[in-house]
């Protein structure tokens, strides 16, 4: 899975928020594929990705609204699928978050509107 990753211009990964973060499955390929000397490495101290001039693009959905305080906070699937791809080097990385897919009908197709206009969260 870390050569199709390296050989990838753009990544896309798309998912539904579980429990505030990320499903098991998910975190499992960015832990499969997250290898050191091949996605990233060490020197000095400090963490390098080897990933630059790739893009990498999440869509994330939830149930409940997470892009505005209070519930901002308890946010924990684009975030840090955000920061897998930042500390692999990515150098675009954009997110979409389309919350509120538990709402009624007219709320969820506010949202998902409003979330397919997102250029990056």
């Amino acid at each position: 899975m870390t050569d199709q990753l390296k050989s990838a211009d753009v990544v896309v990964v798309a998912y539904p928020m579980n429990n505030f973060s990320m499903p098991a499955p998910v975190k499992a390929w960015f832990d499969s594929v997250m290898l050191k000397g091949q996605t990233w490495y060490a020197k000095d101290g400090s963490y390098i990705g080897l990933m630059n001039g790739k893009k990498a693009i999440a869509i994330v959905t939830s149930g409940g609204i997470y892009e505005k305080e209070p519930m901002a906070s308890w946010e924990h699937a684009l975030s840090l699928t955000k920061i897998e791809f930042q500390f692999m080097g990515y150098s675009d990385v954009r997110g979409i978050l389309a919350g509120g897919m538990n709402a009624g009908e007219d709320v969820k197709t506010s949202n998902l509107k409003k979330s397919i206009k997102q250029d990056d969260q």
